[in-house]
């Protein structure tokens, strides 16, 4: 068969890739090579003139930092600053300057990249030996409350600050002391300083504990950035090292992990695999319940972001934190930030993974005897004699002729054991005061479950490459005036089969082990006797005989920042600006291929096999051509202006901005937009007392003028109560740290799908039934139909409005090697915007009227915890998370009810209506009969409530109860919220970290609860045997576990089967219902980061190798399948993965 086209066999695509991964790689290492050597020799290469008398030392050094790249660093009391001197230079290195500069003093100085360090010349000379005898050395290590090594902290003698030390990058110290009667004072910005009295020692380890007053941790907030400790808001944090990502996605990694996040991820197909997730549940029963992403404060897809890009990832859950969003900030906030350049020399950072994965679960069926035997079971319980001899059934279980008589597997046949995907990140980090930068670049690759054709014509298995590029630059223009310069793409070319993934799956589920073989042993394509609907496929022909499609995915972000103090105003006054612009671009090429399609019907008499001719195709794989295009272009601007203050014990801020966005589809002529207002004031007195005001004002293109635009304001404070004078110390010792928080406020949200302009009316044209005009005949609709209303005009809607609630407290325990993060939530969501289902169609209406009507309460709880503890080298941390929530709708669009338990009043978002299973009948609860043939018929006796919800009856079908005592069984014996939603109501995560000499290991577990799957439901052909007849179904061998004659158990899983007359037993009922809670063992990690000693006699900063485990294990009551993908396509959509990952990570 010939290969034409634009795509070429899978050698030509590896190396076409191959191609593109080294330029890529080349580009990348080029970068990072030249970034390095610049630094190296900017010493040598920067040049000054500078001609100065009667300067002072401090102006001097002034001047050299101003006019270039260099810091200079100096322990106070090392130098004197206020010295006069004259230096006299031109077109000379700093070493120049210095020398003239610190000539005839007992200074000196040493240049490291940009960095210019002033020391005393004694302490860097070597002492003599009577020196030596007359001081003491001590040495020690400087750690914090958790055991993490302090960099840069300060070691002196008290009263004599020039006798000192700055602990190294492992925290340790080394100062020689002219006596042992001396006190050391150990400081570090954030700390307590410690005061330490030697007294003989000569080895003394110190601990700093956080100064909760001082503290200057800096968080992500809403359009901003606030200190930790005046933080008002409900916001949960993840540390970056915790986003373990052995997938594409990113957010397939957060369940558990955050608190308030709940993440379920329902398939694990490449490039199609994303979780979803909500923040603090469902509040809505109308949809629109997706948080708002915010990446590099834009609204942007977070999914395809590379993880090594990440610098922090944020929460914001409760009103005075989302408010601030206005109509988007509704269903909570995700704030992503990626890393950007630091004032150090550049460090270059590669890291490479290479994963191995297998399917979590994966169903098992019956073989072809079985499968018949079944069905032959099944007759004989409608009624009916047996349809497949025993002799048949022989053929098949003795496997004596695999064409005629297959057993086909269809998993082994279309799937593989294992898939591989590998990653790779290169990135480059410094910068200098003027300029800072990180530029990253990825590569990542994964393939699918599917097989590949035996031939190699084309590649019939998923597979995704994906590109990552990402440039962010800070430069500072001039003293007052910062701008920054972000650049990102992502480019993703995905493989797959020409018929969908879920087709496949399905068509594994209904197509029986008996009909065919995949492929005939002479390699003739198999099929039905007749393909009599679209159901009736070859799940081989559908992965390897449809061709192949390409998909081209291109996202391109880009944003410019600019921000400029305003301090000649006022001080602490500044504005700053902000302006993306975003492109992605989709394109999918197919190429179809459909062959003709053959059925044995027996054999000739050389014994080659006889074939029909069922479908007549074509040989070759057809010419490409694209079957879809689409783009979308986004603009993004804020503008705001910001004040920043300190009075004394006042910290005082604000900001006012201006937001405007606009998304522009490229088949959509008119573009979305939005705009609005936000405002923030703060207040803190004294690191105890803080108060925030926040307020969006946007507006909407869905309501008319009037309603157009929504106020949503919000309050909170917070009360510091242990860094009050009264707080007793001896508490202080045990709870160290004890914040109070509370907020309420009101969001707004106006999603309502793809319609647009809700409050216009429109005209419907060609309206069938009402015609126009006299026609050449004479006869009516000389000029076509008429025109008619659609869409009701609705200038009254407005917007949604969601009241929120929380209080919360921060905890610090024994110097917060334990901290605990909790907080209630209650919010109120009302005016929801829907169309109204009740409305009488006598009103004249054409279509469902537009309203806000409805009303869902949301509340629950939600916690973190994380410990430490160090016992002698040995490092123990552990985390944990958890989050309560459940809905209740107060108000729901339907007619009073009948019955009060078939209300969706009262009930929870996404519930379950079901029939309550009582049991199963026994021979007991029937008139018996039996006919010449033996076989038996059953009269259900007149006291029992009477089915009406069609098919046989007999005994070991389920029998219901009759809610309405009304003797029969119908659509009113269905009761609302039976079990629990399908969304997790509970979800937990807990894990354990340990490290010991650069060894390191953790553990990672991840849980569900309160979350119920009912089997069949909205897919019954798939998991049902026989339901769509013999031909077109698949019996899992969980179907042992049945009610029989022979075993006529209540506790078994499946009633008596049926051969056509199935329908009572597979309405969606509580004999269907289960427990979809589960435990999952997410990730185990082990590594080893090698001694920075070793590495630094190799010029190598830091080098880790490790390796990963996830999605290991999973306690849960379903056992079928992986119970986080629900029940879709019959519980067997695309498996999730569970993967071995091995890496390699270092920086140098």
């Amino acid at each position: 068969m010939n290969n034409h086209g634009i795509f070429s066999p899978d050698r030509t695509k590896v190396r076409t890739l191959l191609s593109i991964k080294s330029i890529f790689l080349f580009l990348l290492f080029t970068f990072a090579f030249e970034m390095a050597y610049a630094s190296s020799v900017y010493s040598q290469t920067k040049v000054f003139t500078m001609q100065s008398a009667e300067k002072t030392v401090l102006q001097v050094f002034k001047e050299i930092e101003k006019n270039s790249e260099f810091i200079i660093f100096y322990r106070d009391g090392v130098i004197d600053l206020n010295r006069k001197v004259s230096v006299n230079v031109v077109n000379q290195s700093v070493d120049k300057i210095l020398e003239q500069l610190l000539a005839h003093t007992d200074n000196g100085f040493t240049i490291k990249d940009r960095q210019i360090i002033i020391y005393k010349k004694e302490t860097s000379a070597t002492p003599s030996v009577s020196q030596q005898k007359n001081k003491i050395k001590v040495t020690g290590v400087v750690t914090d409350a958790k055991g993490e090594s302090i960099i840069g902290a300060n070691v002196v003698v008290k009263g004599n600050p020039t006798i000192g030390a700055i602990t190294n990058m492992e925290g340790r110290y080394e100062v020689m002391l002219p006596s042992d009667d001396v006190i050391l004072l150990v400081s570090y910005l954030g700390y307590n300083t410690e005061e330490i009295k030697v007294k003989g020692r000569r080895n003394i380890n110190v601990v700093l504990h956080e100064d909760s007053k001082a503290l200057d941790e800096v968080v992500i907030v809403g359009y901003g950035k606030q200190k930790k400790e005046s933080v008002v808001v409900s916001m949960s944090s993840i540390k970056p090292k915790d986003i373990v990502v052995p997938s594409r996605s990113l957010n397939n990694s957060l369940a558990g992990q955050v608190a308030g996040l709940i993440a379920v991820q329902r398939s694990g197909e490449p490039g199609y695999d994303n979780a979803e997730f909500w923040i603090r549940g469902v509040s809505t029963f109308a949809g629109g319940t997706s948080p708002l992403v915010l990446v590099d404060g834009v609204p942007r897809n977070m999914s395809d972001i590379e993880p090594d890009e990440i610098e922090t990832f944020s929460v914001l859950k409760d009103a005075a934190a989302t408010a601030i969003y206005g109509a988007e900030g509704a269903n909570g906030v995700v704030l992503v930030t990626t890393k950007r350049g630091r004032v150090e020399k550049a460090k270059i950072s590669f890291k490479t993974e290479h994963t191995i994965s297998s399917p979590t679960r994966l169903p098992e069926f019956v073989g072809s005897a079985d499968y018949l035997s079944l069905y032959n079971e099944a007759l004989r319980n409608d009624g009916e004699g047996p349809q497949f001899s025993d002799e048949l059934i022989a053929h098949y279980r003795n496997n004596d002729d695999p064409d005629l008589y297959p057993n086909t597997n269809w998993i082994d046949e279309l799937l593989r054991k294992n898939t591989f995907s590998h990653r790779y990140t290169l990135n480059v980090r410094g910068g200098t005061e003027k300029a800072k930068y990180f530029v990253s670049g990825a590569y990542y690759n994964e393939s699918g479950l599917f097989k590949n054709r035996p031939n190699g014509i084309y590649d019939t298995n998923i597979g995704i490459d994906r590109f990552n590029l990402r440039s962010n630059i800070d430069m500072a223009v001039s003293s007052t005036t910062t701008v920054g310069v972000d650049l990102a793409m992502q480019y993703l070319i995905n493989n797959y089969p020409g018929t969908g993934t879920s087709t496949i799956f399905r068509s594994m589920l209904i197509t029986p082990p008996y009909a065919f073989p995949a492929v005939y042993s002479d390699g003739t394509v198999a099929t039905y006797a007749q393909e009599r609907d679209a159901n009736m496929r070859n799940p081989y022909n559908l992965l390897m005989n449809s061709g192949y499609a390409k998909e081209y995915r291109t996202g391109i972000q880009s944003k410019v920042n600019v921000n400029q103090k305003l301090d000649f105003i006022t001080k602490g006054l500044s504005a700053n600006l902000n302006v993306s612009y975003d492109y992605d671009s989709e394109m999918i090429i197919r190429r179809e291929y459909n062959p003709t399609r053959y059925h044995a019907t027996g054999r000739d008499e050389l014994g080659q096999l006889i074939f029909s001719t069922v479908v007549s195709g074509n040989p070759d794989i057809q010419d490409p051509k694209n079957s879809a295009t689409s783009a979308t272009k986004k603009i993004y601007i804020d503008a705001s202006i910001n004040y920043k203050r300190t009075f004394g014990k006042h910290d005082v801020g604000a900001m006012l901005l201006y937001m405007q966005k606009e998304t522009q589809q490229h088949n959509v002529p008119l573009p979305f937009r939005k705009q609005g207002f936000v405002g923030r004031a703060t207040y803190g007195y004294d690191g105890r007392y803080f108060i925030e005001g926040n307020f969006g004002y946007t507006g909407s293109e869905a309501f008319a003028e009037g309603n157009r635009f929504g106020f949503f304001p919000a309050i909170g404070a917070a009360y510091y109560l242990s860094n009050e004078s009264f707080y007793p110390e001896a508490i202080k010792k045990v709870v160290n740290k004890l914040k109070l928080r509370a907020s309420v406020g009101r969001t707004g949200n106006d999603k309502t799908g793809q319609e647009r302009f809700l409050y216009r009316p429109t005209f419907t044209t060609n309206a069938g039934g009402f015609t126009q005009g006299i026609g050449d005949t004479g006869g009516t609709n000389g000029i076509g139909n008429g025109i008619v209303e659609g869409r009701f005009a609705a200038p009254y809607l407005a917007w949604e409005i969601e009241d929120k609630q929380n209080y919360g407290f921060d905890l610090g325990l024994f110097d917060n090697r334990i901290d605990i993060i909790f907080d209630y939530f209650r919010s109120e969501r009302r005016d929801i915007l829907l169309q109204r289902r009740t409305v009488p169609q006598l009103g004249g209406l054409r279509q469902d009227p537009w309203q806000n009507f409805g009303k869902v309460r949301n509340q629950g709880i939600d916690m973190s915890m994380n410990l430490n503890q160090q016992i002698g080298k040995l490092k123990l941390s552990a985390r944990g998370t958890f989050t309560f929530t459940r809905n209740k709708i107060l108000e729901y669009d339907e007619l009073p009810q009948k019955y009060g338990y078939q209300a969706v009043t009262g009930t929870r978002v996404s519930e379950n209506t079901l029939y309550i299973a009582d049991r199963l009948y026994t021979e007991d609860d029937f008139i018996v009969s039996t006919n010449a043939n033996g076989l038996k018929t059953y009269k259900l006796r007149s006291e029992l409530p009477r089915p009406t919800l069609g098919g046989l009856i007999g005994p070991g079908d389920i029998k219901y109860k009759d809610l309405n005592g009304d003797g029969k069984i119908d659509s009113n014996d269905q009761k609302e919220d039976v079990g629990n939603p399908t969304v997790p109501e509970v979800v937990y995560g807990f894990g354990f970290n340990a490290e010991w000499k650069g060894f390191y290991a953790g553990i990672f577990f991840q849980g569900a609860g309160n979350t119920s799957t009912v089997l069949g439901t909205g897919a019954d052909a798939t998991f049902f045997p026989f339901q769509w007849g013999v031909e077109e179904s698949a019996v899992r061998s969980v179907v042992a576990d049945r009610w029989t004659e022979q075993n006529p158990s209540q506790n078994v899983m499946f009633p008596r089967m049926h051969s056509n007359n199935f329908q009572n037993n597979t309405v969606a009922s509580t004999w269907w219902l289960r427990d979809a809670s589960f435990l999952r063992l997410k990730n185990i990690e082990l590594g080893y980061n090698f001694d920075k000693k070793l590495l630094k006699k190799l010029n190598i900063e830091a080098l880790r190798f490790y390796v990963q485990g996830n999605n290991l294990c999973v306690w849960d009551h379903i056992k079928m399948w992986d119970p986080e993908q629900g029940n879709s396509n019959g519980g067997f959509p695309y498996p999730l993965n569970r993967t071995f990952t091995f890496g390699l990570d270092f920086t140098f």
